[in-house]
């Protein structure tokens, strides 16, 4: 694997006849890589108020973010930027934003962060500040997660006006989930470079980091593009906790849903780019358990949705007629617990095809999941106490305990007092303040009773 000392950020361009933007880098120049990124939503209009120096601008911000997808490849010291300066504030961000996505990478890669994240620049330009304007819509990003459903419902019942939005590629989850909202969808298409996949076939280095840091930056060029005000994310309490610990530090799965980024990166959009534009996730005081149980308030969704990675890759590989489960990764067994109390028999069967308890060979997944052995996984999965509870309240629905249920109560229930478990549901379905969901959106939060 051939070493390289800079990483090359180059001035992004945007072509205001196709809304398409193209995003330049490089290694030592020798390596190139271009993204681009169609802005293209045929079922809205294009602002009338566009300025190119303004768009320049918020690109140029957004390039850094998608940076890290091809800096992750050889990991240089120095993280050249071509066209503009950061101010300290900013380049402060900047090594926070890609020490914290980069640190599972690093901990699986056994990579040290040793003279790294240099910011080097060859413009002493520091990007001025703009302010540009917004309307009172709002816009609900989707992957194909529970979590967008109980957001979607909720705006439904406060009457608040949105569009769901979809980033990356238009999959045929997407559509069937989509004609179940009753909602206009934006869809920003994403094509990466094929550089960066000749690499990752020479072994350089690779590891899966979550899009959400990602999907957060596009939404402010889309915000712009089509006047939106508020970007409301799905994202719980949960992402707030981490996976282990590598050079003292925390190391979390889900930093770009936690919290911590989102008041880092709702910062950084008013310092630079919008007072207006709001991010926040509606989500921020359930944790993931109280939302499943809301999100079985509204079973016209069961067949439309899935929480596996496994079997939606960059390349698509799911269509109508196939599972959208695995069945064999932690994210399906998080999924599957949680589920579990509230599902009947049948409705096991409807949407997982199969009781996953029932299945010794998932034994190690679930050991994870509750704590008994290893680390948390590193997936999109949640708190140890959140599966403990669920799988307790799931024991009520058998009259024979199957395999895994059976070790749960060997393991977990028979070592501690009913009191242990009902501390653990006062804890996980409380409703959490956050005050940094916008005042005007903060009504939502009156339609459940704590």
């Amino acid at each position: 694997m051939e070493q390289f000392r800079n990483f090359y950020i180059e001035k992004p361009f945007f072509n205001r006849e196709t809304l398409k933007a193209s995003f330049n880098f490089s290694l030592d120049e020798k390596r190139f890589f271009t993204e681009e990124i169609d802005f293209t939503c045929d079922n809205s209009e294009v602002s009338n108020n566009l300025d190119n120096f303004d768009i320049d601008v918020i690109l140029s911000h957004i390039s850094l973010a998608i940076a890290i997808s091809y800096y992750k490849t050889a990991l240089c010291d120095n993280i050249v930027i071509k066209d503009f300066s950061l101010s300290l504030e900013d380049e402060l961000f900047w090594k926070s934003f890609y020490i914290n996505w980069l640190w599972e990478y690093l901990y699986s890669n056994n990579l040290s962060i040793k003279n790294k994240f240099n910011f080097i620049y060859n413009s002493d330009k520091i990007l001025p500040k703009i302010n540009f304007k917004t309307s009172q819509k709002a816009l609900i990003p989707i992957w194909w997660w529970k979590d967008s459903i109980l957001s979607i419902e909720l705006f439904k019942k406060a009457w608040i006006d949105f569009n769901t939005f979809t980033f990356w590629k238009d999959y045929e989850m997407h559509k069937i989930f989509s004609s179940k909202v009753g909602a206009d969808r934006l869809i920003v298409h994403r094509k990466m470079s094929d550089e960066l996949f000749a690499m990752n076939k020479e072994w350089y280095y690779n590891w899966h980091i979550p899009i959400t840091w990602l999907i957060a930056f596009v939404s402010i060029f889309v915000s712009y593009l089509y006047w939106f005000r508020y970007v409301s994310l799905s994202n719980e309490k949960s992402a707030d906790f981490w996976n282990t610990e590598y050079e003292w530090i925390e190391v979390n799965h889900q930093w770009s849903k936690s919290l911590d980024f989102e008041k880092q990166f709702s910062s950084y959009v008013e310092r630079n780019m919008s007072s207006e534009y709001k991010y926040f996730s509606l989500l921020r005081w359930f944790y993931e358990a109280r939302i499943v149980k809301e999100v079985c308030n509204y079973k016209q969704y069961f067949w439309y949705f899935s929480s596996c990675n496994n079997n939606f890759k960059i390349v698509e590989k799911w269509n109508t007629s196939n599972k959208k489960w695995c069945l064999n990764c932690p994210k399906c067994a998080f999924v599957f617990a949680l589920f579990r109390p509230y599902l009947s028999d049948s409705e096991v069967i409807e949407i997982f095809w199969w009781d996953m308890y029932s299945d010794p060979s998932q034994e190690n997944v679930f050991r994870e999941l509750l704590g008994i052995s290893w680390i948390k996984p590193f997936e999109c999965v949640w708190t140890q106490e959140e599966v403990i509870i669920s799988m307790f309240m799931a024991l009520d629905k058998y009259d024979e305990l199957p395999f895994i249920l059976s070790i749960f109560k060997k393991e977990i229930v028979d070592n501690h007092h009913l009191d242990y478990f009902k501390s653990i549901e006062s804890k996980i379905f409380k409703i959490y303040d956050d005050d940094n969901i916008p005042d005007n959106i903060k009504k939502i939060t009156s339609i459940y009773e704590q």
